[in-house]
């Protein structure tokens, strides 16, 4: 019985036969289709510190975790190779983190564009390359039903 227990308190962590790129997504918003984003901004970044209370309570409630564990899941499908669905999946649910107020937006932008970063160790050496950026999704089709 011990025997079936001890991998339930002890969890083994074989199962990652290596440590691929890590994705990190950042946002850009511009005025029309053919634009470049001037800038561009990171999608929820980690926070440097967590107190004990409101790690305790995201330990049992954090739904917004669990969507960013989903949108980094379809960015690495997209290292992989494009997707459409992958992109479709990030791209909406920026917008609407726009809608949401999450993101603001400052000026009189009409799209966003993400794109994604892969930080990866190569012989103690972290990389950062950009490997995708999205085609524009447009802001007031999500938020404005006027």
């Amino acid at each position: 019985m011990f025997k079936y227990l001890l991998p339930v308190i002890f969890p083994s962590w074989r199962f990652f036969s290596s440590i691929g790129p890590s994705p990190r997504i950042e946002v850009g918003f511009v005025v029309d289709k053919n634009s470049e984003p001037q800038e561009w901004l990171p999608f929820r970044p980690l926070p440097k510190r967590i107190n004990f209370t409101l790690g305790l309570q995201r330990l049992f409630h954090n739904p917004q975790w669990n969507e960013r564990l989903y949108i980094n899941t379809c960015a690495e499908h997209l290292f992989e190779g494009y997707s459409e669905f992958r992109e479709r999946e990030i791209g909406l649910r920026l917008v609407a983190a726009v809608v949401n107020k999450e993101i603001s937006v400052v000026g009189e932008f009409q799209y966003l564009v993400f794109r994604i970063r892969a930080l990866e160790s190569e012989g103690g050496q972290v990389r950062d390359d950009v490997v995708f950026v999205s085609k524009p999704f447009l802001l007031k089709a999500a938020g404005d039903k006027q």
